[in-house]
């Protein structure tokens, strides 16, 4: 059924590409380069301004000139009276990915225009000459389809500079710089950001006002607790263009240190510390290891020292390794061993003796793991069948190797390595070598030799075999 249901929505998708035909949109006003676009039926309002919002590329003649898909449509008949005295360029990437058409006007002499930043609460949509108004801000944060509509042939889209702008950082779910209609208040402003996120000091909203005729900056630090009490209250500002409205978190919070516990605990989290806490008291707040947790292997990760953020490794560290992929256990097994910031920790024991020795000091941005029993081992290089195989209490390397098929006939066998999964430690195998679980079996390729390499090799037992006689003849003298 899954499978039906995803062919379908393929197939829909390819019919709204085919069905997706070229129709002609006039876009005035607020413009560098005011004319006729060719776009697709399938374009709304709000991307054919992004169109005109990006950077030129080159010069549309040229772009009519060297693109066959245009040339094909150079007898599309285009309305441009209207536009008589106005230019057009559109050269940018994402039209020619819909065949956007040029239709260069004629240029005013001796006289240049360049456009403003454009306002998306006055946007002005005129079709079959019944002109609409729309606000694109409730299509952005809202996703009011209606003020945001599909266009149609002989569109005509009406730009107006943007006035008033006002930037909003901090604790709000939704930072960013938002135009705003004169007489607007800082609730309005909060509502476009999605509103004030739980960590948000409702006492400590700061608004920032420069005068660029006086030099002077003005501030305000607003209480929003009063506001939520009384909506006409005088802290609740109207805003004005170019203002900086900064929301902080709450002064507990900033401070707070935490470090993370994830994995086989009773209560994973984030937990609280101060500088006296240590690996033990974390793990006692966190309600102690599962009873089926594998504290051989648990893992603790200097987030200070953390290279960068992994989200793969993060969600492979919380896995049960039986249900990884090959893939995804060579992956895991790499990046594990390559890790910056992590620890050697004997949780196991630490947790059973309460020793001090095992214990010690966590800081803010630690991370433990702890982790089911892997119970498996990994053969990997010159073999038949390569790849994950459970781990068997008392079994040696060579049955995991025949379980794999047996070497292949290039397999360098004398240079068979275990690969230790608590140390990442290479061991030369012997007869009586322990395989514990988790462990990775790895076989070396045998490469092909070329004249110069068995000159090299000979060579050096040659030096071997003189050293040893020079030894000999200087313990006999």
């Amino acid at each position: 059924m899954k499978n039906k249901i995803i062919v379908i929505c393929l197939l829909f998708c390819f019919y709204l590409q085919i069905t997706a035909l070229p129709i002609n949109v006039s876009i005035v006003g607020n413009v560098d380069y005011p004319g006729v676009y060719i776009l697709d039926s399938s374009s709304r309002v709000s991307q054919a301004i992004q169109y005109i919002e990006l950077n030129l590329t080159s010069d549309p003649t040229d772009m009519i000139k060297n693109s066959p898909q245009l040339s094909e449509m150079s007898e599309l008949k285009i309305d441009t009276a209207m536009l008589e005295e106005q230019k057009i360029a559109l050269a940018t990437k994402n039209m020619q990915k819909k065949n956007s058409y040029y239709a260069p006007l004629k240029e005013d002499e001796g006289e240049t225009f360049t456009a403003k930043p454009i306002s998306k609460r006055k946007v002005f949509l005129i079709r079959n000459k019944v002109q609409q108004e729309l606000n694109l801000q409730e299509f952005y944060s809202n996703g009011n389809a209606a003020e945001n509509p599909y266009l149609q042939n002989d569109d005509i889209v009406k730009l107006l500079p943007l006035e008033t702008s006002v930037r909003l950082t901090g604790e709000v779910n939704r930072e960013g710089l938002y135009e705003l209609i004169e007489g607007e208040k800082l609730t309005d402003l909060i509502s476009f950001g999605q509103g004030l996120t739980k960590d948000a000091d409702l006492k400590n909203i700061l608004v920032e006002r420069y005068n660029p005729e006086t030099g002077e900056l003005q501030t305000w630090k607003i209480d929003y607790s009063v506001i939520n009490k009384n909506f006409d209250s005088e802290h609740n500002l109207i805003l004005s263009h170019n203002d900086e409205v900064r929301v902080f978190k709450k002064p507990y919070l900033s401070k707070k240190q935490t470090v993370e516990v994830k994995g086989l605990v009773k209560y994973p989290g984030e937990y609280a510390i101060d500088e006296n806490s240590t690996l033990l008291s974390v793990l006692e707040s966190a309600g102690g290891p599962q009873a089926h947790a594998d504290l051989n292997f648990a893992i603790m990760i200097d987030k200070s020292l953390f290279d960068s953020y992994d989200p793969d490794l993060e969600r492979l560290l919380t896995s049960n390794p039986a249900l990884m992929s090959i893939a995804e256990y060579s992956y895991y097994q790499t990046k594990l061993r390559e890790i910056s910031g992590k620890h050697f920790v004997n949780i196991k024991q630490l947790w059973e003796t309460k020793d001090a020795q095992y214990d010690r000091r966590v800081k803010a941005g630690d991370m433990i793991y702890l982790k089911e029993p892997f119970l498996l081992v990994n053969v990997s290089g010159a073999v038949q069948n390569a790849g994950l195989q459970t781990w068997e209490a008392g079994k040696n390397w060579k049955s995991y190797v025949k379980s794999a098929g047996g070497f292949t006939l290039n397999a360098y066998e004398s240079k068979l390595r275990v690969i230790r999964y608590n140390t990442n430690a290479w061991v030369k195998v012997k007869k009586d070598t322990v395989i514990n679980p988790g462990d990775e079996i790895f076989v070396p390729e045998l490469k092909d030799k070329s004249a110069w390499d068995y000159i090299i090799e000979g060579l050096a037992v040659t030096a071997q075999l003189i050293t040893i006689v020079l030894g000999i003849h200087t313990l006999t003298k």
